[in-house]
């Protein structure tokens, strides 16, 4: 029975989300290189201040003033619906022309290339250390988030085709299938994990590479 198990499980991946990948594929190319040139801007443009930090900030330091406190699940519950609920926002109101997905994209990008240029020059950490210490989780939780973006982003470019009737509705629906495949087969997965690691991995690493650094700069 559990050989069965994991032979379907191995199946539905090697199939159901290859196939919905390759649907997504020209859509998780621009959104890669979107948050890619949004992640360099946030670097180059963001000087940072003694005295405060921009709004782009405001939700990381309300998530970490909140998780301030809670229990380890607690916070890893709580990074793991901070990080879904962007990617159910972006697929919920991705439909305006996919204009929120895409806002979610560059601000996320420029807040990872602000945060980089703040460990910089705010903590003295050279560049590969900065990247070590993101690197354990956001391997896991870059593409998962990128993989809800698109999700948003395609259904909020088609349902105006098919408003226009140059698709079908067959063809909505067939997205909409996809990019719940995606969703639950990929995101949530990952995000979960992602969680786990950022409060269990990523700590001990910044503590390793940075001892005198007890937390993130935020």
């Amino acid at each position: 029975m559990e050989v069965n198990f994991l032979r379907v499980l191995a199946h539905v991946y090697a199939e159901a989300l290859l196939r919905a990948f390759r649907s997504y594929r020209r859509y998780l190319l621009f959104a890669a290189m979107l948050l890619t040139t949004c992640i360099m801007v946030g670097y180059r443009g963001f000087n940072p201040s003694a005295d405060s930090l921009p709004w782009i900030f405001d939700n990381l330091v309300k998530l970490r003033d909140s998780m301030a406190g809670a229990s380890e699940l607690e916070q890893m519950a709580m990074l793991f619906w901070n990080n879904l609920k962007s990617t159910l926002i972006s697929i919920g109101l991705g439909w305006i022309f996919g204009i929120i997905p895409m806002v979610s994209i560059c601000l996320n990008g420029v807040i990872i290339g602000a945060g980089a240029k703040l460990m910089v020059a705010k903590d003295a950490l050279p560049m590969p250390i900065v990247i070590a210490s993101f690197l354990p989780h956001g391997v896991l939780e870059l593409p998962a988030f990128l993989a809800g973006q698109i999700v948003g982003l395609r259904l909020g470019f088609l349902i105006p085709v098919v408003w226009r009737g140059r698709a079908s509705r067959d063809d909505l629906g067939r997205a909409a299938a996809e990019g719940a495949i995606i969703l639950g087969l990929f995101c949530l997965p990952l995000l979960a994990i992602a969680a786990v690691v950022e409060l269990k991995v990523t700590p001990a690493i910044i503590r390793a590479l940075a001892p005198h650094l007890s937390t993130l700069p935020l």
